[in-house]
């Protein structure tokens, strides 16, 4: 809020398409939900049973584990550019990511993920 007690919007920074979902994963072992997703990042809402101690402060490096209905399990390098927020979500970007792994994170963007048998 500004001093007229106005509430200003932040402008959304990011450059690449996001798609919202709902992926059950896990940050450094703690239990989080995929709300969503882009090329380049996530984002991220906390399990609120979850008791132990976290230390997702911005700048963290930690690892992001998902497990896709379909197709092998991924261990993703991120960084938390975006402390838990008001609505409980964080927000990361992916750091050093391969090749195989940056496809993966299309095929589950563009639905590949499913289609295939």
């Amino acid at each position: 809020m500004n001093r007229n007690g106005m509430k200003v919007m932040r402008k959304e920074r990011r450059r690449d398409r996001r798609r919202g979902l709902n992926l059950d994963a896990s940050l450094d072992g703690h239990e989080v939900l995929l709300t969503d997703l882009s090329a380049a990042g996530f984002g991220a809402a906390l399990d609120a049973t979850d008791r132990t101690p976290f230390s997702f402060r911005v700048g963290a490096r930690l690892r992001l584990e998902l497990k896709p209905q379909r197709g092998a399990p991924l261990s993703l390098p991120v960084e938390i550019i975006r402390e838990v927020g008001d609505n409980g979500v964080l927000g990361g970007v992916f750091v050093g990511l391969t090749d195989e792994s940056y496809n993966a994170i299309e095929d589950i963007l563009t639905g590949r993920l499913q289609r295939r048998g």
